[in-house]
């Protein structure tokens, strides 16, 4: 058990939140409060307590009336009550005859609706989280002389958003060539881009699950972008958390994919 006080969540949550903690800092607390379930907790109560803030509707503060026209507003008011008055002492000296009134329009014509009231914002979903955005492919400067020609190819047209070239290209990478498992990933996130998720998520699982390369943490992060369109919140915090386990490139995304998860308490 922790004998954290909760002073480190105290100090730097606030500034955290809002962005404007230093870069260095924000990284050591970050490294804290993972380990703390102390501070954690804290954190994720302010920033629901923000989330609820950001989403309640606000309405305008109403401006005083200066005094010169409240006091000209009741001299009207006073004028009309007066003048209403004489009008009903002369109907009851001098009353009129009756007048035979017409048909009465039915209540259904004569009463006007009410507006309506404007719709509450809908409540965020796991799906709005999600990123899916492809990631971004580098060359290696050096390659060995065994690469796939099909590798090459694929991600040339990988690199220009053309996924079904993509797909179909790196398709033909041999599983035993050394690019086969990029060659996998990157079909992956095609088959995500394209809204085949189904697809996407067994691959990327097959990437994930190969062991440690250079595609391993990526798809991890991805695997929880598809549970985060599923609305399946408990299978993307695990992924989450095993991508921030790597300690990679993807590590400060997944841990701040993760604290806005917790906070919106889906499927807990």
């Amino acid at each position: 058990m922790t004998n954290c006080t909760r002073k480190p969540a105290e100090e730097y949550v606030e500034s955290y939140l809002q962005g404007t903690l230093a870069e260095v800092e924000a990284q050591k607390f970050e490294e804290h409060f993972f380990d703390c379930p102390v501070c954690l907790a804290h954190v994720e109560a302010l920033q629901a307590a923000m989330h609820t803030l950001r989403n309640q509707p606000r309405n305008p503060p109403k401006a005083p009336i200066p005094w010169p026209i409240r006091i000209a507003a009741i001299g009207a008011i006073a004028a009309l009550l007066f003048l209403g008055f004489l009008g009903y002492s002369a109907r009851r000296r001098h009353p009129q005859p009756s007048v035979a009134s017409g048909p009465v329009a039915p209540a259904s014509q004569t009463q006007t609706s009410a507006p309506a009231k404007p719709s509450s914002p809908a409540s965020p979903t796991p799906s709005s989280l999600a990123d899916l955005t492809l990631p971004a492919y580098q060359a290696p400067h050096l390659r060995g002389q065994s690469g796939d020609p099909h590798f090459e190819a694929g991600m040339k047209a990988y690199s220009s958003h053309d996924c079904p070239g993509a797909l179909k290209t790196l398709s033909q990478v041999p599983a035993a060539d050394e690019d086969s498992l990029a060659a996998r990933f990157y079909s992956g996130t095609c088959q995500m881009h394209d809204g085949d998720l189904a697809a996407a998520f067994q691959t990327l699982h097959s990437v994930a699950e190969a062991g440690d390369s250079p595609q391993q943490e990526a798809a991890l992060y991805y695997l929880a972008q598809i549970a985060l369109v599923r609305n399946d919140p408990a299978t993307a915090r695990h992924y989450l958390a095993r991508t921030i386990s790597l300690r990679g490139d993807f590590e400060r995304r997944a841990r701040s994919e993760l604290i806005n998860v917790r906070a919106g308490d889906y499927g807990k």
